[in-house]
């Protein structure tokens, strides 16, 4: 792709929010309801072992960092094969849900023929989970789609609509009265930019910016499989509430702040937070009963595209650390659709488990403003239970509450942020002294050196971590902040 619109499109993912100056308050006692939910999310495409899916083709072909230089890289974590282990963490966590997907390659290998093995397993996992006294919140396309669905062009073509709606009626028909709660789609604009434009999941397709345009009738690639996303959400939509008209289904949405830094930036900016937040779901929003919102912070974006800032917290995957933003988009969520919202993804690419506990609460406080401002904030999902299989990004990000080793079979390994996220999980409460610790937790470790899996262009991953630096930098949630 042209470097133009190599730049246009990130311009297009950036998102962030210039910091504020204000002096953060002594920490008070936050209290979330007893309606709230505390979560954790998963996806099948990123856990499961035994899939021979896009992703593995894509692995074969060389185009997923930090995945031939680890361990068994084809097993991801191992949770298909061997369930129970994590399905006892996310009990002893405390969470009242499981955000979780089946995968569409598994269960249906070939066009309109479904595997009833497959089937089987997935509905003894179904009962080990509800036998925990567990929710499910299901996600049914989570970045991956079967190679027969590829093959005929992916979303582009436009039997993808129906092909989706076959498999999701088979879905509520096995499972509709065990799951209340479903999501059609996971990021439906990132996949669709990364897999058809930027060439960076499969199937790897490159092209210009115009195949982001949409003047009505005359679309550009991406804009035409997003409306084909669109018109498969719709159906299976009302499907669903024909099928079971007390179900729950929306979608999980990556939003962010779009703060540009300089001239070039700052013009692209409020069009592409406009266009990467708000262009889905605006589109369906009669067809949501919640909006759900992944939210993993800013992304700094210049003249040349995404930026590494020094003075920035990032994340192992490169994202800039930034709550503050999480509560105005919450607000603004509410706003534009008087919906009920799920923060159905937020968490932090962290080895050293120095700034997860700070993340987690930082964000909850920024929730809670939402909340005290009107705001009906229902759940909070952290990403994620254990370190798996980063996209295109390989093993190098760490987002695990659980470490994974993978020269040990695969053996879970508490962080302390497991302990952190699950006292809070249990007592449906953020205690001031708690985040208070946290932050000393954090900034004991200023000017230390931790893994960065990013490099210094903001777009390539790595095989092996390079380190960086942890700022010097006050990144807490300030209740002032507007």
């Amino acid at each position: 792709m042209p470097r133009f619109g190599f730049m246009l499109l990130f311009f297009l993912l950036s998102s962030g929010l210039a910091p504020g100056a204000m002096a953060l308050s002594t920490a008070s006692d936050l209290v979330f309801p007893p309606s709230f939910e505390f979560g954790i999310a998963t996806a099948p495409g990123q856990t499961e072992d035994g899939l021979d899916d896009i992703w593995s083709d894509f692995a074969r072909k060389g185009k997923i960092r930090a995945y031939q230089n680890q361990v068994s890289p084809e097993l991801r974590t191992g949770f298909h094969s061997h369930p129970d282990g994590d399905l006892d963490w996310v009990k002893k966590s405390g969470v009242t849900k499981l955000r979780m997907g089946l995968d569409w390659q598994r269960l249906m290998p070939k066009r309109g023929v479904f595997d009833e093995v497959a089937i089987a397993k997935y509905r003894i996992l179904i009962r080990k989970i509800k036998a925990r006294r567990i929710g499910i919140l299901l996600t049914l396309f989570h970045h991956s789609v079967p190679k027969w669905f590829q093959d005929q062009g992916g979303w582009k073509n436009p039997t993808s609509i129906s092909d989706f709606v076959q498999f999701s009626e088979k879905l509520l028909t096995l499972f509709g009265n065990d799951v209340e709660e479903w999501i059609t789609f996971n990021e439906p604009q990132i996949f669709a930019i990364l897999a058809y434009q930027a060439g960076l999941w499969p199937p790897g397709e490159t092209r210009g910016f115009l195949s982001l345009l949409d003047f009505g009738p005359a679309k550009g690639t991406v804009a035409r499989a997003l409306a084909n996303m669109i018109r498969a959400h719709q159906e299976v939509y009302r499907l669903a509430h024909r099928m079971k008209p007390e179900i729950r289904i929306g979608i999980a949405q990556h939003i962010g702040f779009h703060q540009g830094v300089g001239v070039i930036g700052r013009l692209i900016a409020p069009f592409s937070g406009r266009f990467m937040n708000w262009y889905f779901p605006d589109r369906i929003s009669e067809e949501m009963d919640f909006m759900g919102i992944n939210y993993y912070g800013a992304e700094w974006v210049g003249s040349r595209g995404i930026e590494i800032l020094p003075g920035e917290e990032y994340s192992e995957a490169g994202r800039a650390v930034h709550p503050g933003g999480l509560s105005l988009l919450l607000k603004e969520a509410g706003r534009r659709y008087h919906l009920p919202v799920i923060i159905t993804e937020n968490g932090i690419a962290d080895e050293t488990d120095w700034i997860r506990p700070a993340y987690i609460a930082e964000h909850l406080a920024a929730i809670h403003d939402a909340m005290d401002s009107g705001t009906p904030v229902r759940g909070y999902f952290v990403w994620t239970l254990a370190d798996n299989l980063e996209w295109s990004d390989g093993y190098c990000p760490k987002f695990g509450l659980l470490e994974v080793d993978r020269k040990k079979g695969l053996k879970r390994i508490p962080r302390k942020s497991f302990a952190f996220y699950s006292k809070i999980a249990k007592s449906h409460s953020l205690m001031g002294s708690w985040r208070e610790d946290a932050w000393k937790l954090y900034s004991s470790h200023q000017g230390e050196m931790r893994p960065f899996c990013r490099s210094q262009d903001g777009v390539t991953a790595l095989d092996v971590p390079s380190l960086r630096k942890i700022p010097f930098n006050d990144w807490r949630f300030r209740r002032s902040f507007r």
